[in-house]
């Protein structure tokens, strides 16, 4: 902790050089939702229990009909989908305000057409995935609308194409000491557009903010953090709906 102090007291107030090695990623939207995914979404963002989502999507399906059936295993389409997604993707457009901009852009450059990644009949069984029916909205809940809402942005997301990053290793020098920053810088949003910033968060490699080719930068503060190992996280409704989904890989034949 000594050696630490002392660090952040040199390097504290001055000006520091940055180089950078970048790799480029794409990553693709997540695929559309069937029931467990829906249900560890929204316990995830949410707090919503499995019951209570698996309710509330089966109100939107029934009452509402906004949504297709919702207890799937499915998260893919039928193969003869293409015109039917394309029907509720302008019926989306011209019923609900914030999903206009997203649908004529997807209109615009062609994006819905045949793709095993979407549209697969091998990976349809009873019903296919959840998606909006193209419905008018009305009179939902706050609950019925955050889950009809992960939907449609999830329905709306897997049109668009791959978000493009940089994957950046950055040193930044102050006076000889060397600061390693990991993270990645956006270059394309791609799919990310229609989520917004809140889908550009990520613990592991969070964004970067982009520099200039000799930029210098300024050790403003150095922050000493001490730290522990930590033991795994007990499970909630959404670690434990994907510890469940993949239980058999943990057990081996004799």
């Amino acid at each position: 902790q000594a050696r630490a102090e002392a660090i952040r007291q040199k390097c504290l107030g001055k000006h520091g050089e940055v180089t950078e090695e970048s790799k480029p990623k794409t990553e693709l939207s997540p695929m559309l939702f069937d029931l467990t995914s829906l249900q560890r979404e929204a316990n995830g963002r949410f707090g919503f229990s499995a019951r209570n989502t698996l309710a509330i999507a089966q109100a939107l399906y029934e009452r509402h009909k906004v949504l297709t059936y919702p207890r799937t295993d499915s998260r893919h389409l039928p193969e003869d989908y293409v015109g039917t997604v394309k029907d509720t993707l302008k019926a989306l457009g011209a019923g609900y305000a914030p999903y206009a901009p997203f649908t004529a852009e997807i209109a615009k450059n062609g994006w819905v057409h045949p793709n095993k990644r979407i549209f697969n009949n091998a990976k349809v069984s009873d019903h296919f995935a959840i998606i909006p029916t193209g419905a008018e909205t009305k009179h939902l809940s706050e609950p019925e609308q955050k889950i009809y809402d992960l939907v449609t942005r999830r329905f709306l997301a897997i049109f668009y194409p791959a978000a493009e990053y940089n994957i950046t290793t950055r040193i930044t020098r102050v006076d000889k000491e060397a600061f390693k920053t990991e993270g990645k810088v956006l270059v394309t949003p791609g799919w990310l557009a229609v989520y917004g910033k809140e889908a550009q968060t990520d613990e592991e490699n969070p964004n970067l903010p982009s520099l200039e080719k000799q930029e210098r930068v300024f050790a403003k503060d150095v922050e000493v953090k001490a730290k522990q190992t930590q033991p795994p996280a007990r499970f909630n409704e959404a670690t434990l709906l994907s510890a469940m989904e993949g239980a058999g890989k943990l057990i081996e034949d004799e």
